[in-house]
């Protein structure tokens, strides 16, 4: 049986927040999280999970292995480690935490603790970039220079990994160094907040966009559950920036200008959001809901940005559950399985961009939803 944290599954039970609360506290005692999973019962194989999937899984996850980096980290391909090294070890980080591993747990507990070093390494202490976490010190504050790095998504990523593992770190001097990177990183996304309550790639507070304020308002509910202090002004602003960039029929626009097309990714992505920021009886959420039913499918090698948007709608259709859920997952999982390559990795339609290894993580993480191990990905 795969090794899982006591505080995935505790909180995974109850959302009630003070409950989460109450378990990260708990957990965060020396010698705590042992004991909680001795508490814990082995749960069986969740309905539409298949053999083939749980091979797929085990050989996607062998291969990261076998392609991180001396220092912990994944770039977006195996023969570019410098390229979005942030982004994709986060995501990477959280695929290996849905399978159950933690820093100290788990078939792949070192693999998991290089990440977290990592990530911890990358934070910047520079100003006025300070609690940025982002391997380098190149930052884009000029847009005639182009795209740039777009550290904001690696800092969004690694905030979330590192949330998820705040509570099950033992060692108490590295638990209060994740505590601390936590914090400044909550600051840096509050002071990088547009004035219409969006984000944008870098944290320079004049862009926004949809797909950058729901990486961002996610990672703020990750670091909220582990009982580290957000304030609700910022997540009630990103809310709004919601508000403004949907249209009528429920889909979401790129930013809040009424002339932007409306992405499949940000629509997707802000059922997500919404649900993280509470809104489960919002008009909104409803309506943005309603149009992914109608308008959207899985796919991960046919339409662009495919594996950011299969990333959003697995789960958005996670958090609504029941056979929504069921007939999705079954078409996903079947595909995805189908899609693996030989060795053990994914490739998506934006692999010449953003690379393997990026949607590997992607892929490995919605076939492994089901299992609900990780808070930030809970109904």
């Amino acid at each position: 049986m795969r090794g899982r944290s006591a505080t995935d599954l505790g909180r995974l039970r109850d959302r009630r927040p003070g409950r989460r609360f109450l378990l990260f506290l708990f957990a965060a005692l020396p010698g705590a999280a042992p004991l909680l999973g001795q508490l814990q019962p082995s749960a069986p194989r969740p309905a539409g999970v298949t053999d083939k999937v749980e091979r797929a899984v085990e050989k996607g996850l062998r291969y990261l292995v076998e392609e991180q980096e001396g220092d912990g980290s994944w770039g977006a391909w195996p023969d570019r480690p410098e390229v979005f090294p942030v982004a994709v070890t986060g995501l990477v980080g959280l695929a290996f935490l849905a399978h159950g591993d933690t820093p100290t747990r788990g078939a792949h507990a070192d693999v998991v603790d290089r990440i977290t070093s990592f990530l911890l390494a990358a934070t910047v202490d520079l100003d006025p970039h300070v609690g940025l976490i982002h391997a380098g010190r190149e930052f884009v504050d000029d847009p005639r220079r182009g795209k740039g790095p777009r550290p904001m998504y690696g800092h969004a990523f690694a905030m979330t990994f590192l949330a998820q593992v705040y509570g099950q770190e033992p060692d108490a001097a590295r638990r209060e160094r994740i505590g601390e990177v936590l914090r400044k990183a909550i600051a840096l996304t509050q002071r990088a907040q547009t004035n219409d309550g969006g984000w944008g790639y870098t944290p320079n507070f004049y862009e926004d966009e949809g797909t950058l304020t729901v990486t961002q308002l996610q990672a703020l509910r990750a670091c909220r559950d582990a009982g580290i202090l957000v304030p609700r002004s910022v997540i009630d602003r990103g809310v709004e920036f919601i508000e403004k960039s949907a249209n009528e029929d429920g889909s979401v626009r790129y930013n809040i200008e009424p002339e932007q097309r409306w992405r499949p990714g940000v629509t997707c992505a802000a059922v997500v959001a919404l649900w993280n920021a509470g809104q489960y009886e919002s008009p909104l959420f409803h309506r943005t809901k309603d149009f992914v039913n109608r308008r959207l499918d899985f796919g991960f090698s046919n339409n662009h940005h495919a594996e950011y948007v299969a990333y959003y709608l697995a789960q958005a259709k996670w958090v609504m559950g029941g056979k929504l859920w069921q007939d999705f997952y079954q078409d996903a999982s079947v595909e995805l399985v189908r899609l693996q390559r030989s060795e053990g990795y994914w490739t998506g339609s934006d692999e010449p961009i953003y690379g393997s290894t990026f949607a590997t993580a992607i892929a490995l993480i919605v076939l492994q939803l089901p299992y609900s191990r990780l808070p930030v990905y809970q109904r």
